[in-house]
């Protein structure tokens, strides 16, 4: 229908064409609009046809990325090509999570290689507790659907030979790369850092590395993007730059150039902000060969309109987001800003240049860090006129030692300059993280996300041209993010709740009234553990007070709570905590018991209409009807407002 719908457009859209009126201006823009919505349609739903789940058989499937080594297995991303049943071999592309077993010969195997096993997959599930992160939706929008576990005796490798596949041949060639920098005297630490710096490899990132950086506002340069391929055209420009003196030379440029730019975005993974980059880049060189000027803001949209034909799910990555919002305000707000100060110095220059660019990217991307990771580097600006200087130096060296590892004096000399560089470098980012105030933790709320994007964009009306039409837009988007702050703080106030967690390991219940919230645990909850993390990601979305710990055994008694022996009264509800009911006076009546010692005791007509809350994976009781069952393992954390 849709198919038909467009050839119908194209059709009109000739007819507009050839009978072209001043007066059919208005619809032949319409209609290309329309047609570009119905591409966009046809292309979201063809790219996102899920394949066919087989549920059992022999599956053949290819390793795309080698094995990570986690704390208990191995992960990997295996495609499924094919599936035979019975006598039948069926052919499938599938995409699947897999965890091998951690003692095995999992650590052996590399991308490309084939593997062949009987254990069926299954759907990817979140753990359902609020605020959570959607990893079922992250991996969807990477087309994987499905997981196993496979212990060793459960798959052994093929002699088949694989089909050539572009992006296991740029892994392979990623390992090869990686493996150079493996064999140098670097340190673990500097060696992941320079690993996801010049190869964009993160898998290995220690997670506090990872923090330190976040927190420093030096996350980005971790993730290859923009600045990455800037700096490796900057390295072509100066290496085959004098081949641009003559016409032929310049067609040569231009060729090493793109191919050269491609080559590094293959072997660095394809993230949307390389790729964004690379196709810049490449329309910038191509617009140069041609003695064309290239528009910034024409090749942007280009850039994106040619990755969004290709794979309509970079919409929805959040690095496409902030990679697209950060080089347009770097586009239009860094030029402004930086005519505010006249630097004749060329060294005062360069770093106000840099200092400008950092305050430009970080406004344009603030609503969306604010709402996506809920907080701010507060330091982004001096972290940044450190860390793209090194970044400047690391990079061409980190490229350098792979050209140059066979040459064992050269190689030593840069392996020592890189341990260096890097052990200094993070040292610095380590104090900066640590001085006070560093991050600022903010909480957005959908309605608050949408009234910051339409401040942002009124901030550009404004720089473009100052207006008391702009500025009054400006204000009043201003005045409706400050009204539905309100409304939210209102409602919150207002809001009496109870959430138990999916959290099998450490039953977790949080009891909420106003901003005043109190967790109750079956254990102690250990601050550097998820469900601590889970927690503060909960007060922060909903703007609580820090919250109050206990665990079932723990007394307290307060305006808002008692709580003795596993026995809880909060705001009019009885909660019965890993007890018997038998234990709790007659006098009182429960209105949740969490994971119960038995069940066969709910045969007592004073226990009817309690919810039952438990976590367990198996539950006989012959009364299941007298008493609804919630199982927190199968359906997500069990959430209650009044």
């Amino acid at each position: 229908m849709l198919i038909l719908l467009s050839i119908a457009l194209l059709l009109i859209l000739f007819y507009l064409n050839q009978t072209y009126k001043y007066y059919l201006a208005k619809w032949f823009g319409f209609f290309i609009q329309f047609l570009f919505i119905l591409i966009g349609i046809l292309v979201f739903e063809t790219y996102n046809k899920k394949p066919i789940f087989f549920e059992d058989g022999i599956y053949i499937a290819t390793v795309s990325e080698k094995p990570q080594k986690k704390q208990n297995s191995f992960k990997s991303l295996i495609t499924v090509s094919k599936v035979k049943q019975k006598d039948t071999v069926f052919l499938t592309n599938e995409n699947i999570l897999v965890y091998f077993e951690k003692e095995g010969p999992a650590k052996e195997l590399g991308p490309g290689d084939q593997i062949i096993f009987t254990t069926s997959p299954q759907f990817i599930k979140n753990d359902g507790n609020p605020f959570e992160f959607d990893y079922k939706k992250y991996l969807a929008n990477k087309k994987i659907y499905r997981q196993l576990y496979l212990s060793s005796k459960n798959w052994k490798t093929t002699n088949f030979q694989t089909h050539f596949s572009l992006t296991i041949y740029a892994e392979q060639i990623r390992e090869k790369l990686l493996s150079v920098y493996r064999k140098q005297n670097i340190g673990k630490n500097e060696l992941e850092i320079l690993s996801a710096l010049t190869l964009g490899y993160k898998r290995e990132l220690d997670p506090e590395t990872k923090r330190i950086f976040s927190a420093s506002g030096a996350m980005h340069v971790l993730a290859v993007s923009g600045l990455h391929v800037g700096i490796v055209f900057w390295m072509i420009t100066l290496l085959f730059g004098f081949l641009r003196k003559q016409k032929s030379g310049k067609i040569i440029f231009t060729i090493i150039s793109i191919l050269s730019l491609w080559s590094y975005a293959f072997i660095t993974g394809l993230s949307p902000s390389v790729m964004r980059a690379s196709t810049m880049f490449t329309i910038f060189v191509i617009g140069d060969n041609l003695n064309r000027k290239a528009n910034t803001y024409n090749s942007l949209a280009a850039s994106a309109l040619l990755l969004l034909l290709f794979n309509p799910n970079n919409l929805f990555e959040v690095g496409f987001q902030l990679s697209y919002s950060a080089v347009f305000g770097i586009v239009f707000l860094q030029p402004k800003l930086s005519k505010l100060i006249r630097a004749k110095n060329k060294i005062l220059k360069y770093f106000w240049s840099l200092l400008t660019i950092s305050v430009a990217a970080q406004i344009a991307t603030f609503p969306l860090i604010s709402f996506y990771f809920n907080q701010f580097p507060s330091y982004f600006w001096l972290t940044n006129l450190i860390i793209i200087p090194v970044v400047m130096i690391l990079i061409p060296l980190g490229l350098a030692l792979l050209l140059f590892s066979k040459i064992t004096i050269f190689s030593t000399f840069l392996s020592f300059l890189l341990n260096l560089i890097i052990k200094l470098s993070y040292i610095i980012l380590s104090k900066i993280e640590q001085l006070p105030y560093s991050v600022q933790e903010i909480s957005i709320h959908p309605f608050e996300f949408l009234f910051l994007i339409g401040i942002l964009f009124s901030i550009y009306l404004l720089a473009q041209n100052f207006k008391p039409r702009n500025l009054k837009i400006a204000l009043s988007f201003t005045l409706f993010l400050l009204i539905s702050s309100l409304i939210i703080n209102i409602n919150q106030a207002r809001n009496r709740e109870i959430i138990v967690y999916n959290l099998p390991q450490n039953i977790t219940i949080q009891l909420i009234s106003g901003k005043i919230n109190y967790v109750v645990s079956e254990h102690k909850i250990a601050s550097d553990k998820n469900t601590f993390k889970l927690i503060h990601r909960t007060n922060l979305k909903l703007k609580l007070n820090p919250p109050i710990f206990l665990t079932k055994e723990d007394i307290l008694n307060d305006d808002f709570l008692l709580s003795k022996n596993g026995i809880i009264i909060f705001e009019g509800k009885k909660i019965l905590f890993q007890n018997n009911i038998q234990e709790m006076p007659e006098t009182i009546s429960p209105n949740l018991i969490i994971d119960p010692k038995r069940l066969n005791e709910f045969e007592n007509p004073s226990s009817k209409n309690v919810v039952i809350i438990t976590e367990r994976r198996y539950i006989q009781n012959k009364n299941q009807t007298l008493n609804p069952i919630y199982f927190t393992l199968k359906q997500g954390a069990f959430i209650e407002k009044w």
